[in-house]
């Protein structure tokens, strides 16, 4: 009687247990054997937001797949800002670049040496900084000769926003100041608080940089759900109404 009346109080805690799971978090509500894994539908409420500066340019990718593309080609200077839905580890890939001819190296009709820079910060608490990896892969006015300039060019590898591209080889990002940089007003208007500019080793003469970097948990130890395989789940929530 004794050993019954111990299982009984067991699974009445157990079953406690598991309501309480049920409530808090319906992402994590345990299954039916054999029935279809569901997970709640993401809300606005699970994105974050980033905030990225280029100077002058930038594309952005997340975990291999293309996130933000500047929608200014050079100037004026702009920050764009989206929503983001996060997985981790997020692997982040950029290339920015600086507003410089193709063959000279020069801007504003080969009349100046410009200078490069990057931010970004995301609403998880991601920011640039000198644990990010960069590699430049455009360099020009060769030497700052103004008079002949040229360009050096490396080859851009086809997958260098992969997730397992191999940039082990590559040396960590340069952090500037702001005043080495100067940002235009949009980026004051915006949230970069704790976010470095980066840039290669060489801010005035490297135009094309790339940059890595991963971001292995969220930065502010929020828990997060893993919305990744969402279209291989069925979300919960009311079943949609057949069309007429």
């Amino acid at each position: 009687m004794e050993r019954r009346r111990i299982g009984i109080v067991a699974c009445g805690i157990l079953g406690a247990a598991a309501l309480v799971a049920w409530t808090q978090d319906p992402g994590k509500r345990p299954q039916d054997a054999g029935a279809p894994v569901k997970l709640r539908k993401p809300q606005m409420s699970d994105t974050i937001k980033a905030n990225v500066y280029a100077d002058n340019w930038f594309v952005l990718y997340i975990n291999g797949e293309l996130a933000a593309v500047d929608s200014i080609k050079f100037i004026p200077h702009n920050v764009i800002s989206v929503d983001l839905l996060p997985t981790y580890p997020m692997t982040i890939a950029v290339m920015a670049k600086d507003n410089a001819d193709a063959k000279t190296g020069m801007e504003y009709a080969n009349t100046n040496i410009g200078d490069g820079g990057f931010v970004l910060k995301f609403g998880d608490g991601t920011v640039t900084d000198a644990t990010w990896k960069a590699k430049a892969f455009s360099t020009g006015p060769v030497g700052r000769d103004t008079a002949n300039p040229r360009v050096e060019n490396t080859p851009i590898p086809e997958n260098w926003f992969a997730v397992d591209f191999d940039d082990s080889s590559w040396t960590p990002a340069k952090e500037y100041t702001e005043e080495e940089v100067g940002p235009k007003q949009p980026y004051f208007e915006h949230d970069f608080k704790g976010a470095k500019f980066i840039w290669s080793s060489d801010i005035a003469l490297d135009n094309t940089v790339i940059f890595r970097h991963v971001v292995k948990t969220p930065p502010d130890g929020k828990a997060r759900v893993d919305y990744s395989n969402l279209t291989n789940v069925v979300p919960e929530g009311p079943p949609k109404r057949p069309k007429k």
